[in-house]
């Protein structure tokens, strides 16, 4: 009995193991919050500033001081330009080829602080991030979804354990009755 029940924890322990979603999200500095935080202030769809608090987490991205005020200028900048178009929606800005251009220049900006390139395909609304290797860092779309919270696997390493937990509750109880 004791090996069974071994060799039943031993395949919960490892598929509970096998089940984890690994994760390794860095840390945001204070300059990388302030931009994140900046994004926010003006009001930026959210897809994109996921897509942007992604990249800045990432292991070796170090943002200073200096380069997030520059990046934090284009944003101003980029929100001065809609503003003095009185465009209120990202329909209207999407149908703004002149004030778009501006925005998308101003964007291309701040990401060229950062040694990031920035592709804007006027057609879908795609926007690319690409790196100085042009390794792609971030792509936004209207299809973009992110994925959060536990997964499936997650959940059965937790049902498994505590199918687990009840059976040695059984097998112990049961022997505790015989003895």
């Amino acid at each position: 009995m004791i090996k069974k029940l071994l060799a039943v924890s031993v395949s919960a322990v490892m598929m509970l193991a096998m089940s984890v979603s690994a994760f390794a999200a860095g840390s945001v500095n204070a300059s990388e919050q302030k931009i994140l935080d900046e994004l926010n202030a003006k009001n930026v769809p959210a897809r994109y500033v996921s897509q942007a608090k992604n990249y800045v987490e990432k292991d070796g991205v170090d943002i200073t001081e200096a380069q997030a005020n520059e990046i934090i200028a284009h944003i101003d900048a980029a929100a001065k330009i809609v503003s003095d178009a009185g465009i209120k929606t990202a329909g209207e800005l999407k149908n703004n080829k002149e004030v778009l251009d501006k925005v998308v220049a101003e964007a291309s900006a701040a990401a060229k602080v950062l040694n990031l390139t920035l592709t804007f395909n006027y057609t879908t609304g795609d926007v690319t991030v690409t790196d100085a290797s042009g390794k792609t860092v971030a792509v936004v779309n209207s299809k973009t979804t992110k994925t959060t919270g536990a997964d499936s696997m997650s959940t059965v390493a937790v049902v498994s354990v505590l199918g687990l937990a009840v059976a040695t509750l059984a097998a112990v109880t049961k022997k505790n009755a015989e003895a």
